[in-house]
């Protein structure tokens, strides 16, 4: 499986085996996301991977900011 993602000036380009992934069926997309995620073994990067789909798909709570530092802290919460 050839997974490319070209980027840049009016071109976004995401493709497994050259097929597009505009043309692919949510679950041809999965197939491939799954076949990635099985070869991962970073910590990190699976990590990475997690926060990004829970701050993308869960549900968003602003705690305010930290009175010591000044970073406002954010909670997402995901339930599958």
């Amino acid at each position: 499986m050839k997974l490319e993602y070209t980027d840049g000036c009016i071109c976004t380009s995401l493709t497994v085996d050259g097929k597009e992934t505009v043309d692919m069926t949510p679950e041809e997309i999965k197939v491939s996301i799954r076949a990635m995620l099985d070869r991962e073994t970073d910590i990190a990067t699976l990590q990475d991977v997690w926060m990004s789909l829970i701050e993308h798909l869960g549900e968003y709570k602003d705690l305010g900011h930290c009175e010591c530092c000044g970073d406002w802290i954010s909670n997402y919460t995901l339930e599958i």
